[in-house]
Parts: structure tokens; sequence; C-alpha cells
């Protein structure tokens, strides 16, 4: 909010420029900017009181002690003929609603114009030039109907689904049952807290007006600014809190600004106050706050500080009992008070001090200790850790080749961009692998996905993590050595780095065929029978949606289902004794057999002697039969109490050939 040292100064005695900066600035009201005499100010969510010059008067004369000075001259008149309907009193708890008869439309004088202009508003003619400038002075957004134009009374109602209703702005909007309207007996004609209509605007040709000076439901306010897309000076008050009780002041000061600029005769008026409010009683324990300030402040003091804001307090023994003003909405609790004391007593005056003691941290639990494990294994492997947005759209859900269907939608999206909760990481690393296409990229991330569930219940909040990787060439295995293309057994041997790092059980591989992974370069991981992810390289048609100029590779995992299979319970084994035995073994046998089928069978088969089975060359073409492979293991035979003889390796060597050659036909390559 922007205002004017020399506006304040006809409500209240300012110090000099600089330490009124500072005074703003222990209120806890922000100073983003000083211009001179101008303050640009940031006013928090919970002080609506602020978004006033009274209210910043008020706020200074309580910080330094000095009395206040508001313009309020009450303004009599007879019962208006007009009709006025509340549809629901939660929308709008009051209505004031007054005649104004006989206002020449025209230019400001020069007082008005140089004063909105320095509080940033636009001058526009003399009637709403007054509505803005009360409302900059009190709080109070009003408005100005153009009574002529009206049909019929006025109606504080929801708008109808699909109805029309242009805004003073030209733009034709369509509402729905979330805006509050106001409407004649014919149609709406404004947008309730945000912004009149065209076709009771004031022009030239006005003669008679209709005020109005409302109090609407903040959240209701708030909905319909979020539905239409716009935001107002007076949407700003009222979704922060316009004070019910002073709707009328407001009307009144108008008034009297009506008369003397424009010359109008004061009609009639209509007040419905549907749900008065009244104001709320606060108790105050003297020593609860000495305590929590950590500062022997008198009760006497405490009672002056909250005088000053304006605040009736009566003292029962050791307690405060204070009365809020209905303009205070934001003090609610004992705590409330506590941090009102603290301001107006003023933050300089509390000593720094020590804390006797320093509690010891509770630690990480285990969930914590596993996640900072995986991330240091991924850091070691190369990679960098990532946060991305829980929130995505479904464009980029349908770049990724991912299914659009059982997602969380968000009700009320901030940004067209983040429509609903990710049900993957995918999107979002494919997204960072865009961004990074230049230099590549070598990135994961563990965070939340959220699945859907019923429709009243929460979704499941599910740990993934997921791994990108983007480059020309995997790092070198050694100095000097030559970089190899970037491949899916690079991509492999970071998951399987990272698993034994945690400590899970024998990881198996298969084929797998999904979105967004390509066909016969995807393969989908699992732990003791059950699928913990899937990893694989890029669709080309994916790829190109995406712009990605290079191969890329994707592994996601459920990271929850990993830590379920872990083995946290950790056994030393001595190193051995004894020397073992290794023999390759070079089998033929269909290509759809599996190596991980291979081993698996080879160690039953080999007994206790078969401590290490290990596909390590893959072979096909001549002389190998067609549809078939060659697949070469090394087997490592040893035993714990003696050094293992030739003849015992070669008849468990033996039982893992006839275990191949029954189980899968295989044949021994020559």
């Amino acid at each position: 909010m922007r205002i004017s040292a020399s506006w304040l100064e006809q409500f209240v005695a300012l110090p000099p420029l600089d330490e009124l900066a500072h005074i703003f600035e222990m209120a806890g009201i922000g100073v983003e900017e000083r211009d001179g005499e101008i303050f640009t100010l940031e006013v928090t969510s919970n002080r609506g009181d602020w978004l006033s010059a009274i209210g910043l008067a008020r706020e200074i004369g309580a910080m330094t002690n000095k009395s206040m000075r508001a313009p309020h001259r009450e303004i009599e008149g007879e019962s208006a003929n007009v009709q006025i309907s509340i549809e629901n009193p939660e929308d709008c708890t009051r209505y004031v609603a007054r005649v104004i008869e006989n206002v020449t439309v025209g230019e400001s004088p020069g007082w008005l114009q140089q004063r909105l202009t320095e509080c940033g508003i636009r001058s526009i003619n003399n009637i709403v030039d007054i509505t803005n400038l009360v409302m900059l002075e009190t709080g109070q957004p009003l408005h100005a109907f153009d009574a002529g134009k009206l049909r019929g009374g006025i109606e504080v109602r929801r708008a109808r689904e699909d109805e029309i209703l242009t805004t003073l702005d030209d733009v034709e909007r369509k509402l729905s049952p979330e805006v509050l309207v106001i409407a004649d007996g014919e149609k709406a004609i404004a947008l309730a807290g945000l912004m009149g209509g065209t076709d009771t605007e004031v022009s030239e040709n006005t003669h008679t007006i209709l005020l109005e000076s409302a109090h609407f439901a903040s959240s209701r306010v708030r909905r319909g600014a979020r539905f239409v897309g716009l935001s107002s000076e007076a949407s700003r008050r009222y979704e922060r809190w316009v004070d019910p009780n002073g709707a009328r002041r407001a009307s009144d000061r108008a008034c009297q600004l009506f008369h003397e600029i424009c010359g109008a005769r004061i009609g009639g008026i209509v007040d419905k106050y549907v749900a008065p409010s009244a104001p709320a009683e606060v108790a105050l324990r003297v020593g609860r706050c000495q305590s929590v300030l950590g500062l022997k402040i008198p009760a006497d003091a405490m009672q002056k500080c909250l005088e000053r804001l304006g605040f009736e307090v009566r003292r029962d023994e050791e307690t405060l009992h204070a009365r809020i003003p209905t303009f205070r909405r934001d003090i609610a609790r004992e705590v409330d008070l506590i941090e009102e004391v603290a301001r107006i007593h003023g933050y300089d005056h509390i000593p720094t001090t020590l804390p006797r003691t320093v509690n010891a941290s509770p630690g990480r639990n285990l969930s914590q200790r596993l996640e900072e494990k995986a991330k240091d294994a991924l850091l070691r492997c190369g990679l960098s850790e990532i946060v991305t947005y829980s929130m995505q759209n479904s464009g980029a859900v349908a770049r990724a080749g991912l299914p659009l269907e059982n997602v969380v939608r968000l009700r009320n999206p901030l940004s067209e961009d983040y429509t609903q909760m990710r049900t993957s990481l995918l999107p979002s690393l494919l997204e960072v692998l865009q961004k990074n296409a230049r230099n590549g990229a070598r990135v994961f991330e563990l965070g939340k996905v959220y699945l859907p569930r019923d429709e009243q219940a929460q979704p499941d909040e599910c740990r993934r993590l997921g791994f990108a990787l983007m480059d020309e060439t995997a790092p070198a295995p050694q100095w000097g050595a030559k970089a190899a293309p970037l491949d899916f057994y690079f991509l492999k041997g970071i998951v399987e780095t990272l698993l034994g790092e945690l400590g899970a059980p024998q990881l198996r591989w298969r084929p797998t065929q999904q979105a967004p992974f390509h066909p016969g370069r995807c393969a989908a991981l699992s732990l003791d029978g059950q699928d913990v992810g899937v990893a694989g390289e890029v669709h080309p048609e994916i790829a190109a949606r995406w712009d990605l100029p290079a191969r890329a590779f994707l592994a996601h995992l459920d990271f929850d289902a990993i830590v379920r299979h872990l083995n946290l319970l950790k056994s030393y084994q001595p190193l051995p004794r004894f020397p073992g035995i290794d023999r390759d073994l070079a089998l033929v046998l269909p290509e759809n057999i599996a190596a991980a089928d291979v081993e698996e069978t080879l160690r039953a088969a080999g007994g206790a002697l078969l401590r290490r089975v290990c596909a390590f060359d893959v072979y096909t073409g001549a002389p190998i039969p067609a549809g078939h492979k060659s697949l070469t293991l090394s087997l490592s035979f040893r035993a714990d109490e003696r050094t293992l003889t030739d003849a015992e390796a070669e008849a468990a060597l033996q039982a893992a050939r006839d275990a191949a050659q029954s189980a899968f036909g295989a044949s021994i390559r020559a």
C-alpha cells in the first residue's frame, strides 16, 4: 500500500520520516520503498485495518503514545425507498445503501487528484474519486451505482450458473454460484467486493447515485476473485477483513465529501444489518505474559499498552480482560494479546539473553536415515539431487505417455501448470532433462507421489525414487581410459549399487514394456518376487516430444516397497581362510531364456560349495544356431573348513551343467 506522510499527519502527530520508517518496521509493517514522504508498505494478510490511512495512523499513535484524530460526521437521513434483499447472511452481514441526489459528475479538485496519485490510483471523476478516497482513508470499499439505471431493488445473491456480466474493465465474464453478485430486479449489475458492471456505471449524465457500503465475507470474495481471475483494491481489503461496524461511518464520510465537492443533496438511507458483529473479549494472565516474553512487565503497563491500541480493558486481580474492537479480528487468543503487549512495549526493550539449556536433538528416525543413505549412494554414483513440484498438469503427463485417469485433481489450482498432484516422478524428470538438454544431466529425486483412493479419503502419499540420465558418454572407469557411450547397463549399475548399499536381497531383472520406455530396452525390478520399479531407455517418440537431443535413461523405484524388503540386521562373516576355485561355464540356450533364471538354477544345483554365479558374456551369431545365444558364466566354489579339491569343484560344476541342460535344454559350448 502507498501512503503519504502528509496525509497521515492529518490524523496523528508524526515523528521524523526516518524514525517513522523504523516505527512501521517495529509495528510489523514492512517498508518496501520510500520516495520522499511516500511510503510503500507491505501489509500482512491478517491486518486488513492497515490498508487504510486511519488504521495506519491508529497504529502510529499506539506505538508513539499519541492520540489520534479521525474525521467523523454522522449524517442522519430518512429511510430511503430502496428494497434491499440479502440471500445468505453468511455472504453479506451488512449492506448500507444511500441515495444521493443532484450530483454533478465532473473533474475532481486538485487536492483530491493529488491524494489519489500519491496512493497509486488514477483519477476518473469526482464521484468515483470520492469513493476511492474514502476507501483509502477508512479501509471500507464503496461503490456508486447510477440510480437511474437500476431496475427495481438491490439483491445480494450468488450468481446463476453461466450468468453473464460485463465489468467496468469491459470484460464479459461468465459466472457461477462461486461468485457473489449485486443484482437489481432483472440481472447481476456488479461483482460483490470486486468490481462494478457497465450497465450501472456512473457517467456524465448521472444525477442520482446509490452509494453502496457493505460487508462481504472474506472467503466468498476470495473464491469469486479466483474464479473470475480478477483482483482489485476492494477485494484486497475484503479478503483480509473489513470492519462491518465501519460501513455506516464510511458512508457518512463519503456523503460529507459529496456535499462539499459536488454540492449534492444527501437523501435517504437503508441500513440492513442482518448479522451484527459484537466485540470479543479475551483474557490475559499477567504471569503468563511475563513468562512468554521473559520480561517482568507490570500489569499496569500491560493495560496501558492494550488501551493505546483502542482496546477497552478491565482488570480482575492478575488477569486483564480486553474488549477487542471489531476492526481487529486477528485478536482471538491470549497469545495474540501477548504479542500486542510486546509490540507496543517495544521489541527494542526486550533484552537479548542466551537460553539456559539447549535441548538435545531427537536425532533422525530409521526412515530418514535410509533416505539419507540412498541419497549418499546416488551422489557417489555421480548423480545430483533435484527437488521438483509435487503438482503437475495433464499436458506433461500426456507427453510422457502416462495414463491421465486416476489422479488427484486440485479444486482451486493456483496455475494452469499445476492442476493435479503427481502420481509419478517421470514427467518431472523429463522436464528437468529438457531444461538441461544443452549440458546433459544425471539427476535423481526422492519424493512423494499421490495416489487417489475413494473421493472422501485423502490420497495415499507414497515415496518414489527416480533417476534421469542424458549424456553422450558415461564416466570413464579409470584415468586415461576411453569413455564409453551412456547405455542401459550404466543405469542398471547405478540401481544395483544403490540396492547393494541399502542391503536389499538379490535383485531380479526381467524384460517389460511400458511408457515412456523403449521396447526391448526396458526392465522391471523385483525383490523377493515383488515388483519394486522399472528402468530403461526413453522411447524415441517420447524423447522427441520433450526435445531431448540425446539418448535418455530413466528409473522409477517404489522406495517404500524397497524399504520393506531390506535386511536391516547386519551379520558379521569372517574373511575366507581357504582358497576357492573359479570355473567358467559357456552354455548355448534359446534367446528367450533370461540370464537371471539361469543363475538361479545353477545356484540351487551347485549346493553349499557354490558361492557365486555371475553371467559376464552373451554372444549371438555364427556358429551359434539361429534363435539361440551363448551365455558365459563365472562360478566360484569354496569350502569354509578346508581347501577344496578339484574333484569336489568338478562334481559341483557337473551338477550345475546337468541342471542347466534339464531346465533349459542348454548344451555346453565347445
